[in-house]
């Protein structure tokens, strides 16, 4: 078992303390069944599980539909799915699973790996296509959203350097899709109070790394989502959609020393 498992059993174990926070869930995935070893990576099998149990519990929502619903008391068991960066994995091994069973999902996608591969050498993993893209979004299952141009800590540029980012990104998929974004997240995860007013004015919606599940008070730009990780066994995750994640989300906070919403 790896330190990374270990911590993750200890987070769910504090975290089955404290009391259950019903209402709707964000969840990220990166890759699906490349058969890499780092995190970011979910098996296929273990996928494939997580949907069945979704779908047997939860409603699997588009992320609009969760946004307009918010307020409604029978939507506490709503989950969104989402798929950070733009990998050619999700196409190859989420895609057919979510487009047999119909299932609505948001790609974030960061345009520079797919545009320029090379540049992006240290990309871990192979970058979609801009034909697979276009034929996920020809289902009319998944809603594209933007994720930068070349992925930097938005935490760490200049406004200007955020308006070139998003700028950059929305005109490539427009151009290759014909859809203007309306929806973003955050790099890392981690918001950014110079890049908070470009996003704004920018999309409708923006997400961050882990925190309390969607409300009727929740500000649209700064929505919560729920990672899920190589290493957790189901039980983890299973307590993680319960709990939010909560000291999870305590101790990357501190060990991060990040101080946003």
């Amino acid at each position: 078992m790896t330190f990374r498992g270990v911590a993750h059993r200890a987070f769910a174990l504090a975290d089955g303390l404290l009391p259950s926070r019903d209402g709707p869930r964000i969840l990220i995935y990166h890759q699906v069944g490349s058969g890499r070893s780092h995190e970011m990576n979910v098996p296929t099998d273990k996928f494939r599980r997580q949907i069945d149990w979704l779908q047997a519990h939860h409603r699997i929502v588009s992320l609009e539909e969760t946004v307009e619903l918010r307020g409604d008391p029978d939507a506490k068991d709503l989950v969104v799915l989402t798929f950070d960066d733009g990998y050619a994995d999700v196409f190859h091994n989420a895609f057919p699973l979510l487009e047999d069973r119909r299932l609505p999902f948001t790609l974030y996608l960061t345009t520079g790996p797919i545009e320029d591969p090379a540049k992006f050498a240290d990309w871990p993993g192979t970058p979609l296509s801009w034909e697979q893209v276009r034929t996920m979004a020809a289902s009319e299952l998944m809603t594209v959203g933007a994720h930068t141009h070349t992925h930097p800590d938005l935490r760490t540029v200049t406004e200007a350097t955020v308006q070139w980012e998003v700028e950059r990104s929305n005109v490539l998929i427009e151009d290759h899709l014909g859809i203007r974004p309306r929806h973003f997240t955050y790099t890392k995860g981690w918001w950014s109070p110079t890049a908070d007013p470009v996003i704004r004015r920018t999309y409708d919606t923006a997400t961050l790394g882990m925190g309390d599940a969607i409300g009727v008070d929740s500000d649209l730009h700064q929505l919560h989502r729920l990672p899920v990780n190589q290493s957790e066994p189901f039980w983890v995750w299973r307590r993680k959609l319960q709990t939010g994640g909560r000291t999870e989300n305590l101790v990357r906070r501190v060990w991060r020393g990040y101080r946003g919403p």
